[in-house]
């Protein structure tokens, strides 16, 4: 699911910490970027609600900020080690679920 995976975890660590990563300047997480599937949305109906109240809210200001053509100063960017630990915590509910629906699919063959 993660492209990141692929490539050499020092790699990934420089391609974070640079401004290719425009998410950051949103105030965005990496996982708020996937797209909408069967699977990621059943992952957030199994959020509990303080952490999809977080995203929303993020998604709302990364919305105004783009309209705005603004972004967030510095300080106020995501912090990486809380876009990995959220990241991964979404790529672990997308992993458990895609494997119940894998499960479901193998009971209706």
């Amino acid at each position: 699911m993660n492209i990141f995976k692929l490539l050499p975890e020092s790699f990934v660590t420089k391609l974070q910490k640079s401004s290719w990563m425009e998410h950051r300047k949103l105030g965005l997480f990496y996982a708020d970027l996937y797209n909408s599937t069967p699977v990621i949305e059943e992952v957030y109906s199994r959020l509990p609600d303080n952490v999809l109240a977080a995203r929303d809210r993020r998604l709302r200001i990364a919305i105004d900020l783009s309209v705005k053509k603004q972004t967030l100063p510095e300080p106020e960017w995501s912090d990486l080690v809380a876009d990995a630990q959220y990241t991964k915590m979404i790529e672990s509910y997308a992993e458990s679920v895609q494997k119940e629906h894998d499960l479901r699919k193998s009971f209706r063959d």
